[in-house]
């Protein structure tokens, strides 16, 4: 029997790309605890309660943003476990104290994107050295870390991000007919969309870029709507509202807001193309989910985006530096939509690409290999 314990710092009580991974994560651990002898428990530095339909209660404990408290019960724990895994690199401390106490523990971590793309210091430096796997969603992320670090190459396992399989996908394309009435959406309508935390610190995801080619695109597309969906801290709303001035595209810009996971599904069917031309992600699952849900993808071709696209089996990179770029390859989408055929096609090579049978696999060779 294998005990390992997974030390993470959100997954139920923030949403986000991490945050999803975390929870799928979990998900995948609890599966393979039914099949295989392993004994996961699931320590959260910031969540005090967890979805059962993801973990057993009983696995979790959750410490409210008391580090020390979280700290002294991990360190504690690990002297019952085989394995910890670090869900993020913050948690290095940790990581490094438990190798300290006990320095048999096999230490995981865990590592994203922009939280790892910088050279190191300190703590989370020595985490890099001392972990014994590190557990990187994409190529990218991983080729960063190694041009700072080239000397630590063996212990990269890729493991790339899923989709939650609680949910169920579509079987057909249709829009949706209560939200075309909701957000007046006529069948001329074109619609863009994006699907992102819209935070100032992370003014990185595009959608700014975007405005800027609305007032070209609207001159040829007049029915064309840009729907943005995620939640947002006041100053990143101030700025996203003074940009939609500032381009005069108020009647075509419409934020939405937080939307419930359980609604997301539904929003994407609304809309044709998906359009995120980020520069800082560490893979994007919102990439995959439009994907799966028959939309048109355009991305960035600066970051992991390339890779949630299957290097261009699916979708379209552009350079997120140059609107002319974004508009050209917004024009072209709207200009050919998907076949039925295209947008099933596309969906079975994410499932087989990313399902989560294939996510399980992988974990499972990590674990026991």
């Amino acid at each position: 029997m294998k005990n390992i314990q997974f030390l993470y710092l959100r997954s139920f009580s923030k949403t986000g790309g991490i945050e999803k991974f975390n929870k799928l994560f979990m998900l995948a651990l609890s599966k393979i605890a039914q099949k295989n002898s392993i004994n996961p428990t699931f320590i959260s530095a910031y969540d005090t309660f967890c979805d059962t339909n993801y973990i057993d209660k009983d696995k979790f404990v959750g410490f409210d943003k008391s580090k020390i408290l979280f700290t002294l019960f991990s360190v504690y724990k690990s002297f019952q476990n085989d394995i910890t895994i670090l869900g993020h690199i913050n948690l290095s401390l940790v990581g490094l104290i438990i190798k300290i106490v006990k320095p048999k523990q096999k230490v995981f971590l865990v590592v994203h994107g922009i939280e790892v793309w910088q050279k190191q210091r300190f703590f989370k430096k020595w985490m890099l050295f001392k972990a014994d796997k590190i557990i990187s969603v994409s190529e990218f992320t991983k080729d960063i870390i190694l041009k700072n670090y080239p000397n630590i190459s063996n212990k990269f396992c890729i493991f790339p991000n899923t989709f939650d399989p609680l949910f169920e996908w579509p079987q057909n394309f249709e829009k949706p007919i209560d939200l075309t009435q909701k957000y007046a959406i006529n069948q001329q309508d074109k619609i863009l969309l994006t699907v992102s935390r819209l935070e100032y610190s992370e003014k990185y995801k595009g959608y700014d870029k975007v405005f800027e080619t609305l007032p070209e695109l609207i001159l040829e597309f007049p029915n064309l709507k840009y729907f943005i969906i995620g939640k947002a801290d006041d100053i990143e709303l101030k700025r996203i509202n003074d940009l939609v001035k500032k381009y005069k595209i108020e009647s075509y810009v419409i934020i939405l807001g937080y939307i419930p996971d359980n609604e997301l599904i539904k929003h994407y069917l609304m809309a044709d193309i998906f359009i995120m031309p980020s520069k800082k992600e560490g893979f994007g699952i919102v990439f995959i989910e439009a994907g799966l849900c028959g939309l048109q993808v355009i991305a960035g071709n600066k970051d992991a985006s390339k890779e949630a696209l299957i290097n261009g089996k699916f979708g379209e990179v552009v350079n997120p530096d140059d609107t002319q770029d974004i508009a050209n390859a917004l024009k072209n989408a709207l200009k050919n939509s998907l076949t039925e055929i295209q947008k099933v096609n596309n969906q079975q090579l994410i499932q087989k690409t990313f399902g989560f049978d294939s996510f399980n696999s992988r974990l499972t060779e990590i674990l026991f290999h």
